[in-house]
């Protein structure tokens, strides 16, 4: 069996176990409660017969097991739907003569994907192709249900995994008994009379209703008729999804509603049409949302909404002419998905401010999370029973909210305050399920409160950074335009990655193909400045004695690091950040002659927080520095940027905590360096996206490197990210 198998295998077990887990217990509760409450021994016994309906149970496990592995994908819906001409296709399956929708193929193949991957098709069917591409799903399914013991008896499978996959094989038979030879209508009408799942149209007046039913699957059913045909349409939610997306466009109407007063704002002269519009928007809405791409202005355009807010509470000026107050006479959070990025923008905001002519000193920017009160139970203390108390609510990088998150922060708005989300529509979208932003850019309704932001600043028109970032958005990359400007531009070059030596070439810039181990040099040869800066604090330790110079050093370490940053696709392979961490962590341990033992600590040690951890004040995304003290004991510590005290090492837990040479590129959503190195090569297949490739590329500030191949970047810049939301729906 491939290495592949073997990983699809790991992944079966641990993304669909706890879903058929829960289905289970969900329909033996069921039927224990129904015998519970039924008085007589003749209707306990024919309403348990009712509700064990083998069909029943097989349609809602299927559908549950489905929707929950689409949540893991950042899906928040599945949706089904058929034309009403559309014509079916015939095949044997286990001998029967079937007859199969679209619909219906979609449903089986969704289901029965874990299982097929894990098909050794050479060996039960002595083809040479050991593939299940090009096979039909009937020939597939006839394999699956004809020859099950001979594929359960070539798996080297535990006791664990056997349950796993035998449950789900289950769930596939139950399935195909259930949509063969039937239509989509018949279909919808099986799911409207079970018990288990609610119609999200069914309570018009009070839909928050539908969570005191325990059913833990919404539909909604569409007739969509379109010219002379009709489409029949049916998305589905697992409950808790149906909820934050239902909550979430409930809470921005409410918000949308609200009467506020508009500041009187000095528009000032440097500010182009796109911008004054943003903060007329802003300034006229409690809700509105302001997109555009990296240097566009988004941060300076709300600085005026800052500057009007701190006027209005406070009015004057020094003798030299500048304004000055304070953000505490005024209610202004700043907030952003991650503490980098909440960072980042305090940063940006306190930049537009000084270069306004404002002197004011901004609260801390802080992760929503924080803002929010979400501890360790996950659930936020500040909501719309228990609002915030702030006028202003800027919230950076929003294209990195899932949906509860976003559900959570709108419902915690007070009324007559106004939200602002900030953000790149065309970045990546959150870890969590959900596409917020993308979905919200996209609602009809909502276009009056939405400001696009499209003349940058930071790449003029001439800028091969911004011209790569615009080709890769295009609807249909341009691949040919793309490699044009990957020979031409300085900014910009193209490293071909491969496993056989071949001469490759697109250019005169490219000769050939370097060696992988060639091109991991250059790249650890890029971070020697900041070895070198390292090494310096290991001669003159840092002194803690002085809190205003810790933090000047870690600040200026900071802005060394950041020259350069490696961007992987994934952790995972030869061009993962764990395999390149682990290449420049000895680089940088044999360069200072520091011990190459097991211990995962070492001066200059780059690291990345990977959760909040509240007590010790740190936060998804920050970067620190592990460094020795001169407090004499020669102790390592690890400081954080714009702390004055550092945190000893043991105090970190190595789960939480990864070398941060490379860094994947979501958790580079928030910063930016001045020349960025990509890499990912053809097993990075699954993860690549146009989204990807662009968040990347918009990270440096002077440079772009691309390592991969010419397939997976290809295949990348033609791949948009497809998020199935029903956020609109609720609309």
């Amino acid at each position: 069996m491939s290495n592949n198998n073997n990983k699809s295998r790991a992944g079966v077990s641990l993304q669909e176990s706890w879903a058929s887990n829960i289905s289970d217990y969900i329909l033996l509760r069921r039927q224990q409660t129904h015998l519970a409450y039924n008085v007589t021994e003749a209707k306990a016994n024919a309403d348990s017969k009712q509700i064990d309906k083998t069909e029943q149970n097989g349609l809602f496990t299927a559908l549950f097991v489905m929707l929950a592995t689409h949540l893991e994908e950042g899906h928040t819906v599945l949706t089904i739907e058929a034309a009403e001409h559309e014509h079916p296709i015939q095949g044997q399956i286990n001998g029967e003569l079937v007859t199969l929708y679209a619909w219906q193929q979609q449903l089986l193949e969704m289901l029965a994907t874990p299982i097929l991957a894990l098909i050794d098709i050479q060996t039960v069917t002595q083809q040479e192709d050991d593939s299940t591409a090009g096979l039909s799903l009937f020939i597939l399914l006839d394999i699956m249900f004809g020859k099950r013991a001979q594929l359960w008896a070539q798996l080297a499978l535990t006791n664990r995994e056997k349950e796993i996959l035998s449950k789900r094989f289950d769930a596939v038979a139950a399935l195909y008994q259930i949509v063969k030879n039937t239509n989509l209508n018949s279909f919808i009408q099986s799911i409207h009379e079970h018990t288990l799942f609610a119609d999200a149209n069914s309570n018009v007046n009070n839909k928050n209703s539908l969570s005191k039913n325990n059913q833990p699957i919404v539909y909604q059913h569409i007739n969509e008729p379109e010219a002379d045909t009709q489409n029949i349409k049916i998305t589905f939610w697992l409950h808790r999804a149906w909820q934050a997306e239902f909550n979430l466009a409930q809470h921005i109407n409410t918000i949308l509603n609200q009467q506020i007063t508009p500041l009187e704002i000095a528009i000032p002269e440097n500010l182009h049409e796109q911008q004054v519009m943003a903060i007329n928007v802003a300034n006229n809405n409690a809700f509105s949302i302001i997109t555009g791409g990296p240097g566009t202005g988004k941060t300076y355009t709300v600085a005026q909404l800052v500057i009007a807010l701190q006027q209005a509470a406070e009015s004057g000026g020094d003798e030299h002419g500048k304004i000055r107050f304070s953000t505490d006479s005024a209610s202004l959070a700043l907030a952003a998905p991650t503490g980098k990025a909440a960072q980042r923008m305090q940063e940006s905001l306190q930049a537009a401010l000084d270069g306004s002519n404002v002197e004011l000193q901004l609260q801390e920017a802080k992760t929503i999370h924080r803002l929010l009160g979400i501890g360790r139970t996950g659930r936020p203390r500040y909501n719309a029973n228990n609002p915030l108390g702030e006028d202003i609510i800027i919230v950076d990088e929003a294209s990195m909210l899932g949906v509860e998150l976003a559900n959570y922060l709108v419902s915690a708005v007070k009324p007559g305050a106004r939200l602002i989300l900030l953000g790149d529509a065309n970045q990546l979208a959150a870890v969590d399920a959900g596409a917020v932003l993308a979905d919200l850019c996209c609602i009809p309704l909502l276009q009056p409160i939405h400001a696009k932001l499209t003349e940058s600043r930071r790449f003029s028109a001439d800028s091969g950074i911004g011209k790569l970032a615009n080709q890769i958005n295009k609807t249909e990359a341009d691949t040919q335009a793309i490699w044009q400007l990957l020979r031409q531009d300085k900014a910009l070059s193209f490293q071909y990655v491969n496993t056989l030596q071949t001469e490759i070439a697109i250019d005169n810039k490219i000769k050939n193909s370097l060696s992988n181990y060639k091109i991991l040099s250059n790249l650890t040869l890029s971070y020697h400045q900041y070895l070198n800066r390292v090494e310096s604090l290991l001669k003159n330790p840092i002194e803690k004695s002085v809190p205003e110079l810790v933090k000047s050093t870690i600040t200026s370490l900071m802005q060394t690091f950041n020259q350069f940053r490696v961007l992987s696709a994934g952790h995972n392979g030869e061009w993962g950040d764990h395999y390149i961490n682990n290449h420049i962590t000895q680089w940088h341990l044999t360069k200072l002659k520091l011990p190459l033992g097991q211990n995962t600590w070492f001066h200059g040690r780059p690291v990345m927080v990977l959760q909040n951890n509240y007590e010790l004040g740190l936060f998804n995304g920050d970067i620190g520095f592990c460094l020795q003290t001169g407090d004499g004991r020669s102790r390592l510590e690890v400081f954080f940027e714009n702390k004055a005290q550092g945190i000893a090492v043991n105090l970190l837990n190595e789960d939480v905590i990864a070398t941060a040479y490379a860094m994947t590129i979501h958790k580079s959503q928030g910063s930016e360096f001045d020349h960025v190195a990509i890499t990912f090569d053809n097993s990075h297949a699954r993860l690549l996206s146009k989204e990807l490739i662009y968040t990347a590329v918009t990270r440096a500030k002077k440079q772009v490197t691309i390592y991969s191949t010419k397939h997976a970047f290809e295949k990348a810049v033609q791949t948009p990210t497809e998020r199935n939301t029903g956020l609109a729906l609720q609309f």
